[in-house]
């Protein structure tokens, strides 16, 4: 940003300009858009909270309670503040078909009521038609239209029957003055005012609703666009300038009391300042603190805040901020609101892995213990084994066998083996068990046989 253009006080001194001194904490926060998903900030950038994870979110808003609404494609997300999706919906604007075959677009510029219950948005139309005393092919005229729809923030809503809130044909951007009025902004036709109030209560475009216009700044200025007036209805800021090249703060010095023939009445809006440079070449559409003393918005450097001055009657710049810093770089569309950040989330810890025992292997040995040892009884053995198996004895003198045994062991544990030998002496005993599984195992015992 190259700084602030004073369209009224071009006589003060820059060295009148103070900083905003550090704002105090509070409870509100900021919605907005980075890296496709929703974030929530807090005014001094200090806790920042990552709502959702998924990706595909382009716009964003918050009501007073922290309901959030984002567009998602050409849907709309109701969203609560840890990133659940309350409800997912579709406008009667939300059409994916190509480009060739519909006739409208959007939505776009989601606001939420400060209730929570209704959102308006924008929307765009193109169609054609003939001219009448005409020859082709001169015959067919572009019909290009916008303006802002009505939709329940949790459900599908049409137009005009059902529970049908309305739609108001020919002025965009909206946002929300009270539950009941939304201020909408750039007309798709001329001459129009630039802005326009719209009740809802009276009931929305082909449901009589009447043309409460309101403001327009045609001085050194082609264009404005998205607008949004403070709670207390006494401070303006705009887009303006050719493709938003400039934001422009007012101060209202009187909010229409009523309108006759469609214009208003009781209305006084002053021009205060200006900002100019935006980086990228752009402003998106500004968003008060609930309070009114800042002023949120973004270009192509990211989320920046200024302070705005509190605006007795007369203009002043006295405490605004002539070169609002970045708060987050690369955050757009965002919303403030009176809702806190939620704590941070508790890092799950995930279990630690499991390691498996390991496979228990089977035994390399087997005990023998020598019972009884004469050649009138034999001999008799007590051998452990680890499992079921063939269990066997051979009992040699020298070379010589002199007697030998097997049996079928069922299970782990001992097993008795008896063996008939032909002489006395010390004798050499080899055992051999051979499991069901496995390896042989094998061990040899010297026996005195008496």
């Amino acid at each position: 940003m190259r700084g602030m253009f004073r369209s009224l006080l071009a006589g003060l001194a820059a060295a009148a300009i103070v900083l905003a001194c550090a704002a105090t904490a509070s409870a509100d926060s900021i919605a907005y858009i980075k890296e496709g998903n929703v974030w929530l900030t807090t005014p001094d950038g200090a806790r920042q909270y990552q709502v959702t994870t998924t990706g595909g979110y382009s716009d964003v808003t918050q009501s007073d309670d922290g309901t959030i609404v984002a567009l998602n494609g050409v849907r709309l997300h109701k969203l609560a503040r840890d990133g659940a999706v309350l409800a997912d919906f579709a406008t009667p604007v939300s059409d994916t078909r190509p480009a060739g075959s519909k006739q409208f677009w959007g939505p776009y510029d989601p606001a939420i009521s400060p209730d929570g219950t209704k959102v308006a948005y924008t929307y765009y139309w193109l169609s054609q038609t003939t001219t009448p005393n005409c020859f082709p092919p001169k015959c067919l005229v572009a019909l290009n239209e916008g303006g802002t729809g009505y939709t329940w923030s949790d459900r599908l809503t049409d137009w005009k029957t059902g529970d049908a809130i309305g739609y108001h044909s020919g002025w965009r951007h909206p946002s929300w003055v009270d539950n009941d009025m939304t201020l909408l902004a750039n007309p798709t036709h001329m001459p129009n005012h630039d802005l326009l109030l719209d009740r809802i209560s009276d009931g929305g475009n082909g449901k009589g609703n009447m043309v409460m216009a309101w403001f327009s700044d045609v001085v050194d200025n082609p264009h404005m666009s998205g607008a949004e007036v403070t709670r207390d209805k006494r401070k303006l800021a705009a887009q303006t300038g050719s493709s938003d090249s400039t934001l422009t703060v007012y101060l209202v010095r009187g909010f229409p009391s009523g309108w006759k023939d469609g214009n208003p009445i009781g209305s006084d809006v002053v021009r205060c300042y200006r900002y100019s440079g935006p980086e990228g070449g752009a402003y998106g559409q500004p968003t008060w603190s609930p309070d009114g003393s800042r002023m949120a918005f973004h270009d192509g450097g990211g989320l920046r805040i200024a302070a705005v001055p509190n605006f007795a009657s007369e203009c002043t710049l006295e405490g605004a901020t002539p070169q609002p810093a970045v708060l987050i770089a690369g955050a757009t569309e965002p919303d403030w609101g009176p809702a806190d950040v939620p704590a941070a989330r508790v890092p799950v810890t995930p279990p630690p892995p499991v390691t498996p025992n390991p496979p228990v292997q089977p035994s390399t040995s087997i005990s023998v213990a020598v019972k009884g040892a004469t050649k009138r009884a034999g001999i008799k053995l007590e051998v452990k084994v680890a499992g079921k198996g063939k269990l066997s004895a051979v009992a040699k003198s020298g070379s010589r066998t002199v007697g030998k045994a097997s049996t079928t062991v069922k299970k782990a544990g001992k097993a008795q083996l008896k063996l008939k030998v032909s002489r006395k002496g010390k004798l050499s005993v080899k055992v051999t068990f051979k499991p069901a599984t496995g390896a042989t195992i094998t061990k040899t015992v010297s026996v005195k046989v008496r």
